[in-house]
């Protein structure tokens, strides 16, 4: 199986879905929106990498309620984001799963991608377009879909399509920070 590339991961995010969540930002992508709040993941260049089930590992022992999953495109890695997802369900059935990709649902044919949409509670879709940035709910811009591909986080809907975006800062050293969340 493939190895996993992302960025950097945050174990309890509370402002890319409801509860404590694991984030992960994968690295690579193909797009190049303009205003991308994360051009640093566009290339695969730099990126750590680790195997699904070590990452399962990591975020099992998170306990966490729920995975996002962002980046970079996701999609690019979609088995080994299957896998890793599949593994830590074994363990962790409840956990809830939302992905961020910059394709729509239509265009998530392979079997990869389909494995990984079999993972997925909640699917935001969509290039962002930072003119349609609107400063609402759980995704970038407002030609992002919301696709609620299982009933898992149906109690969250208005908050997740209509609510107030949040924003996190972490200090991960003394020169480096990470923000997590959507910006208005």
């Amino acid at each position: 199986m493939q190895e996993i590339r992302y960025g950097y991961y945050w174990a309890d995010a509370r402002s890319l879905g409801p509860g404590a969540r694991f984030v992960l930002w994968v690295k690579g992508c193909d797009k190049n929106c303009p205003r991308c709040t994360s051009p640093d993941l566009r290339e695969g260049i730099g990126a750590h990498s680790a195997s699904p089930s070590a990452l399962a590992r990591i975020i099992i022992d998170a306990a966490p309620s729920g995975i996002t999953l962002s980046g970079g495109e996701p999609m690019l890695q979609a088995d080994a984001l299957a896998e890793m997802c599949r593994i830590v369900r074994e363990t962790l059935p409840e956990i809830n799963v939302i992905v961020f990709t910059g394709r729509t649902l239509e265009e998530l044919v392979t079997p990869g991608q389909k494995a990984l949409l079999a993972q997925t509670d909640l699917l935001i879709d969509g290039e962002y377009v930072d003119e349609l940035n609107d400063g609402i709910g759980l995704r970038g811009s407002s030609n992002q879909r919301l696709h609620f591909l299982s009933p898992a986080l149906l109690p969250y809907e208005d908050e997740l399509r209509t609510g107030p975006r949040s924003r996190e800062i972490h200090l991960l050293g003394d020169y480096e920070v990470l923000t997590i969340g959507i910006p208005t």
